[in-house]
């Protein structure tokens, strides 16, 4: 059998086409002949031992590690305004109530990975509902990167201002957040025109390590102020004035936001020794229902106690002389920027497979011969977005309420509706399908 690596997903030798799913782990090869649909050959792209002594390195711990790192983010920083708007209980069992959802349908997505042996949501739902799902699939992910580069122009204009104040000694509102973040995107533009990201591939680990000195500042100081007697005059406004039911609204894609990170987890289960793979489901029980909502309600409420009405809809923004968190806000400002081009560059791939798949080749070679042009415009119109929206929550709120309920929430259901059916019980089956 003739193997060859091309550029497209069919490609042509003779009288014999070969169609390459990149999705499938291992990769494979299906050859056929000229006009059939499916083929009975399949070959292995790369050879299947090397493959899983390569792959399956991960363990229990490396998974949970890496399933709490994808949830955890700037995200975070809205959730004591959530809690704030919204009210301590209500809030509580709101968020209680979406790592319960989050739980089921992480087991759901790794449930339908394993029956179709796939190990990418893009191959999952080409499997599932052909080229369309996988258009569909591809331009959810275009709305969700937007919106993830939206929130770091977001973070940038809101933190690295206020600490360039604070650190060289100028008043409030002596710096134009705009005109500072037009200067960090033009270092971010060429970046991206390098084309070369393998050393910012830690940004994203970097980002989690800055945000966990974060929260342990943020918990110590709420434990300082409770434990500080004499400080009772100078209590925070009771949040008795601003949360409301109202504000269920506002916490609800706030806290979907927090709890996303299903876009990884069939990668996650791919990578676990052959020992662990059974452990997976106790990962995620383990992550969604204890790491994630124990330590995003420990932030909110330790954040509401020490501001309570006034706490803002970043909360960072609400320190200012301290050193702890000027040290944070100028690391989560540094990450955000260096993580720009891990979204820009993505979005520009995706952009030209939609225009390939809707039969526009020559739209989609002009887009990379342009391409310069093309990360010009997305830097400037999530700029510009982040400008409009004027808040951190907005943008989290817009990314949890449209392509991060569909994408984590909706989509998990679908998929195992529209799957084969797995070799269980009736009553499991059940269950699942009444789940979805």
């Amino acid at each position: 059998v003739l193997v060859e690596v091309s550029t497209g997903p069919v490609f042509q030798k003779g009288p014999v086409l070969y169609f390459s799913d990149r999705g499938e782990s291992p990769p494979v090869v299906r050859k056929m002949a000229s006009g059939q649909g499916n083929g009975d050959l399949e070959e292995s792209l790369l050879d299947r031992k090397g493959h899983d002594k390569a792959k399956f390195e991960g363990t229990p711990l490396s998974a949970a590690v890496n399933l709490a790192a994808t949830a955890m983010g700037t995200g975070i920083l809205t959730l004591p305004f959530a809690f704030a708007k919204c009210g301590r209980v209500r809030c509580g069992l709101l968020l209680v109530f979406l790592a319960l959802t989050t739980d089921v349908t992480l087991t759901l997505m790794v449930g339908v990975g394993r029956r179709l042996k796939l190990t990418s949501l893009g191959g999952v739902m080409r499997k599932l509902f052909g080229n369309a799902g996988n258009l569909s699939f591809t331009l959810m992910m275009i709305t969700v990167l937007f919106l993830a580069l939206t929130a770091m122009q977001r973070v940038v204009l809101d933190l690295l201002p206020t600490l360039l104040e604070e650190v060289l000694g100028l008043a409030a509102g002596a710096l134009r957040p705009e005109v500072v973040s037009v200067i960090i995107n033009a270092g971010v533009f060429s970046a991206c025109l390098s084309k070369s990201f393998h050393a910012l591939r830690f940004t994203s680990g970097a980002a989690l390590a800055c945000i966990l000195p974060f929260m342990v500042a943020i918990v110590s100081k709420a434990a300082a102020a409770a434990l500080d007697l004499g400080a009772a005059e100078e209590a925070p406004p009771p949040l008795a004035d601003v949360a409301g039911l109202d504000g269920l609204g506002a916490a609800a894609p706030l806290l979907a936001s927090a709890l996303c990170c299903h876009f990884s987890i069939l990668d996650i289960d791919a990578e676990l020794q052959p020992r662990y793979r059974k452990h997976i489901f106790s990962v995620i029980h383990v992550v969604a229902l204890g790491i994630l909502p124990v330590t995003y309600i420990v932030v909110a409420l330790s954040g509401v106690s020490l501001f309570g009405a006034n706490t803002a809809e970043n909360v960072l923004t609400g320190f200012r002389g301290d050193t702890a968190m000027q040290l944070a806000k100028g690391v989560l400002s540094l990450t955000n920027a260096l993580r720009m081009p891990l979204m820009v560059m993505p979005l520009l791939r995706m952009g030209t497979d939609v225009l390939r798949g809707a039969g526009k080749a020559r739209a989609a070679a002009a887009l990379e011969a342009q391409s310069w042009m093309a990360i010009f415009l997305l830097l400037s119109l999530s700029l510009l977005t982040a400008c409009r929206m004027r808040v951190l929550t907005r943008v989290m709120g817009l990314l949890g309420g449209t392509g991060g309920v569909l994408a984590c929430y909706c989509l998990p259901g679908l998929m195992h509706l529209a799957a084969p059916g797995e070799a269980a019980s009736p009553a499991r089956r059940l269950a699942a399908s009444l789940a979805a």
